[in-house]
């Protein structure tokens, strides 16, 4: 067993610092290596977070040797060709969500993973918090009873500045890549099923991608699940989970510290779950897991999950209209 993980950061932005900055609160993690195409970004960040190694192009990253793992955290439409990369140069990855554009791009990793016997795992952060476990656990005690309705909501107001992620097309912006995929894995997370039925409107820019979207989706036991995200207007970042006996309310969702479980019969209780740093640790400790035990992927988090939402998204965007340079 090694006594650290060596980690390759590909990508400098806001999301890479805030993960280089968690990986002091993983055992075993050091930062390494990092890549940027803007050389004097990634010195600042290699300086600021302690990496031992600078590149000015990804595929001197993906051949180090001395890389144990590689984090991308590129902008979306990045995400297949740089974890392809690195999957070629037989380098274990996690890739930032959504792992890819959309399912076909995403099968095609994920087989070329298994093909080549290589870890890769979607960076979806939100499924390893302590808070998401502990309360799968209480709703497998029935503490709500039968979960009947998820509804989930995750709105930014983010200016539509020419470049942004949030709005650039050839990016793969808008509210649901970057922000529904929470809400859709949430949901499915809590029936432990995917839909099969699924309604979903969306307003869409000049551009073509969707600065709102709203999604009705029915599940095999009749679940229901009321989801909305949004990168023009904000909203309140919680997702509520009603059962025949009560409901849980959970803030920040996607990255929770603590719920609160409402009972019909008047007993509130409130879980606390709290953490330090930003909670990026999380995802990379499962990570490193896995390739301690000689996992290709997570037994908590499989591929075919990311690929099952992947495919939902696929419908939503043929529903709305939403097509990205990626999917021709």
């Amino acid at each position: 067993m090694k006594k650290n993980i060596r980690w390759g950061i590909l990508g400098c932005g806001n999301i890479a610092q805030k993960f280089a900055s968690d990986l002091q609160y993983v055992q075993k993690a050091t930062i390494y290596a990092v890549a940027s195409k803007n050389e004097e970004k990634g010195k600042l960040f290699a300086k600021k977070h302690n990496a031992k190694k600078v590149y000015n192009n990804y595929e001197n990253l993906a051949k180090d040797d001395d890389v144990d793992i590689v984090y991308i955290a590129t902008t979306h439409n990045f995400h297949y060709p740089n974890t392809l990369l690195c999957l070629n140069a037989n380098k274990p990855v996690l890739c930032e969500k959504p792992l890819c554009i959309n399912s076909k791009e995403a099968g095609h990793l994920i087989d070329t993973a298994k093909r080549r016997k290589i870890f890769l795992m979607e960076a979806m952060w939100m499924m390893f918090f302590p808070a998401i476990n502990q309360l799968k656990k209480d709703l497998k005690k029935g503490i709500i009873g039968k979960p009947k309705l998820v509804q989930a909501d995750f709105g930014i107001n983010k200016p539509p500045n020419k470049g942004s992620r949030f709005y650039e097309k050839k990016l793969g912006a808008g509210s649901l890549l970057d922000l529904g995929v929470y809400t859709i894995n949430f949901s499915n997370y809590i029936f432990d099923s995917h839909p099969t039925n699924i309604n979903a409107y969306s307003k869409l820019t000049k551009q073509g991608i969707d600065e709102y979207t709203s999604c009705n989706f029915e599940y095999k036991n009749g679940e229901i699940a009321q989801l909305s995200s949004s990168v023009s207007f904000e909203t309140k970042h919680q997702a509520r989970i009603y059962g025949d006996k009560g409901k849980i309310v959970v803030d920040d969702f996607f990255h929770p510290k603590k719920y609160t479980v409402f009972l019909l019969s008047g007993n509130n209780t409130t879980t606390q779950k709290p953490f330090q740093g930003f909670g990026y640790q999380f995802e990379a400790i499962e990570a490193q897991n896995c390739l301690l035990n000689n996992l290709l992927q997570s037994e908590k988090f499989p591929l075919n999950k990311s690929l099952k939402v992947l495919k939902i998204m696929d419908k939503i965007r043929k529903k709305v209209g939403v097509v990205y340079p990626n999917d021709k």
